[in-house]
């Protein structure tokens, strides 16, 4: 899976999901309302809001269109966190060796869960000290929203699921 950047003369930023040549979902944020995130995928649409929180360890906060807190990033040193989704705990490395991948394991990091490329959208996240002052957490919650959300599978879309 990668994220790739996709400004098409709008005014906002825009990113897509892709995975080989199907792009799983769209991501767009407004400048003027930055703090929220539009998402498309065939889950359909949704609308997350973020902010950050916390002074000496800040992290990310999410919630869904209704103002419900569905999850939270926290960094803890630069590249590696923890991810808190829906009541389940994930942990991440993004950039490793500067390979610009996100790497996401499950809490005791036995397990690799998921592997994303950020290596097209990359270069905003290398001019700050923190990824929680990028789109970093936004796409990363989005990534995690798309790919653990539990499919409602009935005998007619199992294939379509799989």
């Amino acid at each position: 899976m990668k994220w790739v950047s996709v400004n098409n003369g709008t005014s906002g930023e825009n990113f897509e999901l892709w995975q080989g040549e199907n792009k799983l979902a769209g991501i767009s944020f407004s400048k003027t309302t930055a703090h929220i995130a539009r998402i498309a995928s065939n889950l359909g649409r949704r609308l997350f809001f973020f902010e950050k929180e916390g002074l000496f360890t800040p992290k990310a906060v999410f919630k869904n269109e209704y103002g419900i807190k569905i999850g939270k990033l926290e960094e803890i040193k630069p590249g590696m966190g923890i991810l808190e989704m829906e009541g389940k705990k994930y942990s991440f490395i993004y950039n490793n060796n500067n390979s610009g991948e996100l790497v996401i394991y499950d809490e005791a990091m036995q397990q690799n869960l998921l592997t994303c490329s950020f290596n097209a959208i990359a270069n905003g996240f290398a001019k700050t000290k923190s990824l929680l002052d990028t789109k970093f957490p936004t796409l990363l919650m989005a990534l995690c929203w798309y790919v653990f959300e539990p499919k409602n599978i009935t005998s007619s879309n199992k294939e379509a699921a799989v």
